[in-house]
């Protein structure tokens, strides 16, 4: 398969610190690449970060300056950029090269004149990109982000209320009583289930700001949690909303609704299915 390049973006929690990574998941079938054994890691420490460890606007475009001027001379000698992370106050990019670069670090630093630190090894299996791969949570979060900025493009305010409607299929009766008692729990409102046989839908929505954090909070349970009640989440849509409300409602805790769900699917099981 011809390889096209396919950026994804995600954000991770390590040791409780924020992590955002870019990866090119163009890759991701054909790697490792043999012609690009050695990996060379270049850490952008930030000159100003926020409390979370990440960069501001203003520390962001300082550091995509400073990014694409070392992908330039990194191009030159044929490497390949395959992504970066950044948070805890550093950036963090990462290349493949077709050998163990020479004067390459010293070139860097007198082209960009900001300090840099460095890290270059074999990496024949290409370990460190395999590791910055994207789990089940993560594609989970790719698909979010991608349609909160499908309703932000559209003119909506991100900090305005949304109606947020999820959906969950599933072809047991049973099953979408247990999800209706966890979209309850969730504080979601205009519950139902439509649909017949075995195709039955369990909707409700979310009340919340069109920011990937809180949808996907709760996406991932449903995505996650559904499978026990013979379920599959079907993904969620919203009308975009162009100016704020007065109050917005409580929203529930999502790990206590998961644990809900779990209780009502153990219950489930004890009892002979329709």
């Amino acid at each position: 398969m011809a390889y096209a390049p396919m950026y994804e973006t995600w954000r991770i929690l390590e040791e409780g610190t924020s992590i955002d990574v870019l990866l090119d998941l163009g890759h991701g079938e054909d790697f490792p690449l043999r012609t690009h054994p050695w990996f060379l890691g270049v850490r952008l420490p930030m000159a100003r970060a926020n409390d979370d460890g990440l960069p501001g606007a203003e520390e962001e475009h300082r550091l995509n300056l400073v990014e694409n001027r070392i992908r330039e001379v990194i191009r030159e000698r044929e490497g390949l950029y395959v992504g970066r992370r950044t948070g805890g106050s550093n950036r963090d990019l990462v290349f493949y090269m077709k050998a163990k670069p020479r004067g390459l670090e010293d070139r860097i630093r007198v082209s960009v004149g900001t300090e840099i630190l460095f890290i270059s090894r074999d990496d024949k299996k290409w370990q460190a990109y395999g590791s910055m791969l994207p789990g089940a949570s993560e594609w989970r979060q790719i698909e979010d982000r991608k349609l909160v900025e499908g309703v932000l493009d559209l003119g909506a305010m991100e900090e305005a209320l949304h109606a947020v409607i999820h959906r969950v299929q599933t072809p047991l009766p049973k099953g979408a009583v247990a999800l209706e008692r966890l979209f309850e729990k969730l504080e979601f409102t205009d519950i139902r289930t439509t649909g017949s046989g075995k195709k039955l839908v369990v909707e409700g929505t979310q009340h919340t700001t069109m920011e990937v954090e809180p949808i996907h909070r709760v996406s991932w349970i449903l995505q996650n949690k559904a499978p026990q009640a013979r379920g599959t989440y079907l993904g969620w849509s919203a009308e975009p909303v162009f100016e704020m409300e007065e109050e917005e409602p409580f929203a529930a805790d999502s790990e206590e609704a998961a644990d809900e769900l779990l209780a009502i699917l153990e219950s489930m099981a004890a009892s002979p299915t329709e």
